[in-house]
């Protein structure tokens, strides 16, 4: 797939003044959470992203071009979570919810042009380990080219059809088609 780096982030990069962030959105059952790694606030595209400094780290984002067409996960680390919120981060957390990751760029506190997306999929099952002071979740985030290697598990019948689609009559005769004897040519 083509990548289209924003032209201002790419005349930046090959600069020595720059410092690279990432930002995430992240889907939980009761919220969205838009983070960056860095510290206070950061608005881009209309949405205020929280800092979240040091508590974060995102694991490595490879992409495959082999024939196999491999798809690759990362994780989302987050640490220093209260543990009077354990309950509510293992009730809020839901396989299958969107994540995104973008990596940018500030120049003397400013963003150079549009972030990148790196990684766009969905979150697996946490990761939770906790000491006496704080806790650790680790999200893994699988790519949406997961979903190709998975079964459909769908009938091409009409009781399959009229789950997501309640009026459609296109699959009614496929039924019959079990006990048709038709003989070719004759």
């Amino acid at each position: 797939m083509p990548r289209q780096l924003d032209p201002a982030m790419a005349t930046a990069l090959a600069t020595n003044h720059i410092q690279p962030f990432f930002m995430a959105v992240l889907s939980f059952k009761t919220s969205m959470q838009w983070v960056w790694s860095g510290v206070g606030n950061l608005v881009w595209n209309s949405q205020t992203f929280v800092g979240v400094g040091s508590f974060a780290k995102i694991g490595t984002i490879q992409e495959g071009a082999d024939a196999n067409s491999n798809a690759y996960g990362t994780t989302v680390t987050l640490s220093g979570i209260d543990p009077v919120l354990l309950q509510d981060c293992q009730t809020d957390m839901v396989p299958g919810a969107q994540a995104t990751l973008w990596f940018g760029l500030l120049t003397n506190g400013v963003m150079v042009g549009s972030p990148y997306q790196i990684f766009s999929g969905t979150m697996d099952q946490p990761t939770i380990s906790w000491d006496q002071d704080t806790i650790t979740i680790t999200l893994a985030l699988e790519s949406k080219m997961l979903n190709l290697a998975r079964p459909s598990n769908r009938r091409y019948t009409s009781a399959d059809q009229r789950l997501y689609y309640p009026t459609d009559t296109a699959f009614g005769w496929v039924e019959q088609l079990n006990d048709l004897a038709d003989v070719w040519g004759g």
